[in-house]
């Protein structure tokens, strides 16, 4: 009887993630650190990468690097959609259009910018979805940024208003423009003790705030299981750790979340003025595609030196060992030796990937995973992994 229950909680929770990531704008934003990913992955010319999309943020910061090609795979048309409005304003050639929509968070005339100058310039999948979701970029009272829209945006609003409402946000403002760890600390330790009400810790324990987050149920348990305490704890933890013991002057990840906006001294690298002329040259050099990572693999065979897997890996593990290791034969098939994958995962251990894996790609590079990964500015990952190819 518990067994059966069990299961169908289980897939109760399964339809309610499914429904919310399908077809919705999660991510408005990247939320994993390119500055540590571009160290772990050496790219150059000759680089032919395949990634997940996300919000397309680091997909356009790896063109620093200058690769070759690359191919961004997301099942979601609406994280594809958000890639190439960024390259539309790109192609479009107006660095000030760019930072008002991404920068600032959006646009007074955003409708109008749209449809007069931008709308042409996109695909007709992503221009069917900013045909009805522009007012994404109009600033309201309710909504006052592009960062507070989107499933993950509406969690950030309710930070952000909680923050507001209890009187925090002036000790935010001075947390993030601090200048030493101590000042840092400081300003933590008045934050802190004054977030976590009861509401709020409820809120984190509801498996509709975690689909809104982008987070699957098999990476709730993940935590659950290897953390003392669960997730509350291990996100407080988390927490502390970015805002006091790493510098937070360039956390472009925790500004945008807290306050709804860049500013030109913190914010991702697509974003400064002086890279623009130079990605604005290699847009050309990403694609989109609107599909499962596996359909991809299948009908785009290749030699690809890179797959930039996110956090992903941790939505099969433990529950779809079958789809799990069809993903791997397919990248295995398609890289060619040398190939660097990244990934990301909540657990500590990477030890749920297929055992074949561990047979052809080489893992141990624990030492430097572990060194940037207590560097990572996001901060709310247990672990980096980065694999090598024999």
């Amino acid at each position: 009887m518990i067994t059966a229950i069990n299961h169908i909680v289980k897939n109760v929770q399964d339809r309610l993630f499914d429904s919310v990531v399908s077809n919705r704008l999660i991510y408005n934003t990247c939320w994993e650190d390119p500055r540590l990913d571009r160290q772990l992955l050496q790219m150059n010319r000759d680089s032919q990468v395949v990634m997940l999309t996300s919000a397309g943020c680091n997909a356009l910061e790896y063109l620093l690097d200058n690769p070759a090609s690359i191919d961004c795979v997301d099942v979601n048309p609406a994280q594809n959609a958000l890639l190439n409005f960024k390259k539309a304003l790109f192609q479009h050639g107006d660095y000030k259009l760019l930072w008002n929509f991404f920068g600032r968070g959006y646009h007074k005339k955003a409708a109008i910018v749209y449809r007069q100058k931008l709308a042409d310039l996109l695909p007709e999948e992503a221009q069917n979805f900013w045909d009805t979701h522009i007012n994404y970029f109009s600033q309201t009272a309710g909504e006052p940024s592009f960062y507070y829209r989107g499933t993950s945006g509406k969690v950030a609003l309710m930070m952000h208003q909680m923050i507001r409402r209890k009187g925090l946000y002036s000790n935010v403002l001075n947390l993030l423009d601090s200048q030493s760890l101590a000042e840092q600390k400081y300003y933590f330790e008045e934050i802190d003790p004054n977030i976590w009400s009861s509401f709020y810790k409820w809120l984190l324990k509801r498996d509709t705030t975690m689909a809104m987050l982008g987070v699957p149920k098999t990476q709730r348990n993940m935590i659950e299981s290897e953390f003392k305490g669960g997730l509350l704890p291990f996100v407080r933890s988390s927490l502390r750790h970015v805002f006091t013991q790493i510098p937070i002057r360039d956390n472009y990840f925790w500004r945008v979340y807290l306050t709804g906006s860049y500013t030109p001294n913190c914010s991702p690298g697509y974003l400064k003025r002086e890279y623009f002329d130079f990605l604005q040259s290699k847009m050309p050099a990403i694609s989109t595609h609107t599909q499962q990572l596996t359909r991809f693999l299948e009908q785009n065979p290749g030699s690809y030196s890179h797959f930039i897997l996110l956090d992903h890996m941790d939505w099969m593990a433990n529950t779809k060992p079958g789809m799990l290791a069809m993903e791997w034969e397919l990248i295995l098939k398609n890289a060619r030796p040398g190939a660097r994958i990244l990934f990301r995962s909540a657990g500590k251990t990477n030890n749920f990937l297929p055992d074949f894996v561990f047979d052809y790609v080489n893992f141990n590079h624990k030492e430097l995973t572990h060194k940037l990964h207590q560097k990572d500015r996001v901060g709310t990952y247990g672990s980096t992994h980065l694999g090598i190819v024999a």
